[in-house]
């Protein structure tokens, strides 16, 4: 079994050409830029990677790519949350196959109403005992219909042998202290987002999946040195001046927001898939002064 490292996890974006395929020439030309940047794995299948709008075999291919760009002694995460137990499972069963390493699994939300404790616990619970790859419980009420897994059930899906952590977007550090005071020291608890990096960070998580890694790698990690190191000073100016940058990439243009800055900053990103759209030029124009700032 991979180790579930410590540190920073960038959710890479799927690229797509002008004809709407997968691009991964773009993605391997990504995986490299960001190789060195002392990062301790990738997301693949996330919510910035558009796992809703892609095919399984499309899916399939994208897991493949990183592997093979990042090389065998990478750490692989995949999306493989489904709205149904059964699909959850098949797309673990690709990925493990596709050659991830662990499965990330956002909760089933289309039918919220009856999503409570029970229903939750048993999903997750079918998944890890049926999933070759250990299990990421994947919270994000964003992307879940406001579904926000509360700590007493991620404590209780912590005891599984086969679920090794959690990535909490929330952004409740009550609950992630909660959470780390009341699971087991296998289980890793990550933040959502580089937004709240550093006050995760001080309640006991081990690192972000962060967007804005896609962007800064190297500051994000920065970050987590820093307050490693214990230069807390630092480590709350750097944050300061990352915040900006990360609101824009995920609260306000979301997924366009960061495609868009990899086209200002790097020339390469393109454009999400429909019905996803483009920032506007003026929406492109904020967001390039913001990203300036940094």
């Amino acid at each position: 079994m991979a180790e579930l490292r410590s540190g920073i996890y960038p959710p890479l974006p799927t690229f797509f050409t002008s004809n709407d395929e997968l691009d991964l020439r773009t993605l391997r030309q990504h995986i490299q830029r960001i190789a060195d940047s002392s990062i301790a794995g990738y997301v693949v299948m996330g919510s910035n990677g558009e796992a809703v709008h892609l095919s399984s075999e499309e899916r399939a291919r994208v897991i493949e790519t990183t592997r093979a760009e990042a090389g065998e002694q990478a750490v692989v995460l995949a999306g493989c949350g489904e709205q149904s137990t059964r699909a959850s499972i098949a797309l673990c069963r690709q990925a493990a196959q596709a050659g991830a390493n662990f499965a990330l699994i956002l909760p089933p939300f289309y039918y919220k109403g009856r999503m409570d404790s029970a229903a939750l616990l048993a999903h997750y619970r079918a998944i890890a005992d049926n999933s070759p790859l250990p299990v990421v419980i994947y919270n994000m009420p964003a992307s879940a219909a406001g579904l926000d897994l509360d700590a007493a059930t991620i404590c209780a899906l912590a005891q599984h042998p086969n679920i090794a952590g959690v990535k909490d977007s929330a952004g409740n550090m009550a609950k992630l202290s909660q959470i780390i005071a009341s699971t087991p020291a296998r289980f890793r608890v990550f933040a959502g987002s580089a937004g709240y990096l550093l006050p995760a960070l001080a309640v006991g998580a081990v690192g972000a999946v962060a967007a804005l890694a896609n962007i800064f790698p190297r500051e994000v990690c920065h970050l987590q040195e820093l307050f490693e190191s214990g230069q807390m000073a630092e480590a709350r100016v750097l944050q300061a001046r990352l915040a900006p940058s990360n609101t824009a990439v995920t609260n306000t243009y979301s997924v366009p927001g960061l495609k868009a800055a990899l086209n200002i900053l790097f020339d390469y990103g393109g454009s999400p898939r429909s019905p996803l759209q483009a920032l506007t030029a003026q929406e492109r124009d904020r967001l390039a002064a913001i990203l300036r700032a940094v």
